[in-house]
């Protein structure tokens, strides 16, 4: 084969290489497209869910927070003044 041929041919092939590669690069863009709309759907559910959770948890150690309060408070002895105590 002249040289001129051949190089003819190494740059068609690259140009394939390179078409391929394109090719290949938009159908994996397409499938992370498809697996985005899936998975971020549940991913979102699930990201909800776990917020809706951590709200209740909070909630809930707010309440056990202010009974503790209430109960130290009602259980703490009252304060007298200052040297008004017996000694």
């Amino acid at each position: 084969m002249p040289e001129t041929q051949q190089d003819n041919a190494s740059v068609l092939r690259g140009a394939f290489d390179r078409g391929l590669a394109a090719r290949r690069a938009t159908v994996g863009r397409v499938f992370r497209a498809v697996e985005t709309v899936l998975m971020f759907e549940g991913g979102q559910r699930t990201a909800r869910r776990n917020a809706w959770a951590a709200v209740c948890a909070d909630r809930s150690r707010a309440r056990a927070r202010a009974e503790a309060s209430d109960i130290l408070a009602r259980l703490a002895p009252v304060k007298s003044a200052p040297g008004a105590g017996s000694r």
